[in-house]
């Protein structure tokens, strides 16, 4: 019986330690997005103030990164409630396997419920970090052609010249 017990209320602890990697890596990626748009702020400031001149190509460019970057941070702040609350619930769960065994309660639609919503905020947060995934790489994607197109005007390039670069390597 206590090693029933004691494999019914560690099970949830899988999901507490995925719930506790996923906070870990989205905070990380939180702290780079905050990090990028405070970069691409200043910049705008600058070129506001007066401090750095921009064309209107440079410019339209850095408002698209900051939409951007700015969502993402949106996007990943959402995830880690998510996960803070499937956490939450993850730890309730396996707290009250223990309670309902020593009180010898049966209210197994709750033991069912309560993991079953923590595992629907887990979830919910997994497509969010899909979504914010895909709004990155659209980022990089916008980034990297805008950055093409400025190598081509400063080395004169046309496309036939592009081509021929690209078939010797």
């Amino acid at each position: 019986m206590v090693l029933s017990l004691l494999t019914a209320m560690i099970t949830p602890a899988v999901l507490i330690m995925a719930c506790g990697q996923l906070s870990l890596t989205t905070s990380q990626r939180l702290s780079r997005s905050i990090s990028r748009t405070r970069s691409i702020f200043n910049e705008l400031r600058e070129i506001k103030e007066g401090k750095k001149n921009a064309s209107e190509d440079e410019k339209l460019n850095l408002h698209i990164q900051i939409t951007k970057s700015t969502r993402r941070a949106m996007l990943l702040q959402q995830v880690m409630s998510m996960l803070y609350m499937a956490l939450m619930l993850f730890i309730a769960s396996s707290m009250l396997i223990g309670i309902f065994e020593i009180m010898d309660w049966v209210r197994h639609w709750i033991l069912i419920a309560i993991p079953m919503t923590g595992t629907i905020a887990l979830f919910s947060a997994s497509i969010l970090l899909i979504m914010e995934t895909r709004l990155a790489l659209h980022s990089v994607e916008v980034e990297m052609k805008y950055t093409l197109l400025l190598d081509q005007e400063l080395f004169n390039l046309k496309k036939e010249d592009l081509e021929k670069l690209n078939k010797k390597r």
